[in-house]
């Protein structure tokens, strides 16, 4: 597997939890967890200390600084791997204020032997009804239409979709590149309407973990079941 890391010094106006904010903690203890493979990081608009904390960690050819936007770092990171890794390889594209447990990787990529897309990302919208203020239109009745798999270590459910942050096939982005292309055009993706047109068009398969095993770092919307913060600081 590779990794596609996309990191910035900005980001939306989202309440986080303090060790979130920290991104280059954040990265750290992302690094604990992934370093076994290889990975490459987009740093979309960051400062020199950050690209000099990166490259203690990531060689200069695998480190690429560029000022885009968060759309158009995801599309870089999509095009350079369609570019350089054969099209049979697994990739991770993980963005920067995403927390994990301590065997999150092996867990995401066992989501591939169920599903297209795989995410570590037990999203908390999938359990509010829309009724009640949810955000996700689908939802009722306490959650989502789904079918739950088990693999060796955890269990799955197909789910509507996921956010940025997901591992999948290189030759099953090829297929799909121009859903992708309409859907991260500008400067900010539009991840869920484009999990439930490649599943309208594409009959792709969005799985997460249950319980989850990563977190996007916004308050409002951690991973359930999972204490964060002791997660994040403990050691491996």
């Amino acid at each position: 597997m590779k990794v596609l890391y996309r990191i910035s010094d900005g980001g939306y106006n989202k309440i986080k939890p303090d060790y979130v904010c920290k991104k280059l903690d954040v990265f750290e203890r992302f690094y604990k967890i992934f370093n076994k493979y290889e990975i490459y990081v987009v740093a979309d608009n960051v400062c020199e200390e950050t690209y000099q904390f990166l490259l203690k960690y990531i060689n200069k050819d695998k480190l690429f600084r560029t000022q885009l936007s968060n759309a158009e770092a995801f599309m870089y990171a999509v095009n350079y791997s369609l570019q350089n890794f054969d099209i049979n390889e697994i990739v991770y594209f993980a963005e920067d204020d995403y927390l994990y447990t301590e065997h999150a990787d092996k867990i995401i990529l066992e989501g591939l032997e169920v599903g297209d897309y795989s995410s570590g990302y037990d999203h908390p919208d999938k359990y509010k009804n829309h009724s009640d203020g949810g955000p996700n239109p689908f939802i009722k009745d306490g959650g989502e239409i789904t079918r739950v798999m088990l693999t060796q270590n955890t269990h799955w459910k197909i789910t509507n979709s996921c956010c940025m942050t997901f591992a999948v096939k290189l030759k099953t982005i090829k297929e799909d590149i121009l859903i992708i292309q309409k859907y991260c055009g500008g400067k900010h993706p539009h991840d869920f309407e484009m999990f439930i047109e490649l599943n309208k068009k594409n009959k792709r398969k969005v799985v997460s973990s249950i319980p989850g095993v990563s977190t996007h770092g916004e308050t409002e919307w951690l991973s359930p079941l999972i204490d964060w913060e002791k997660e994040f600081y403990k050691e491996n």
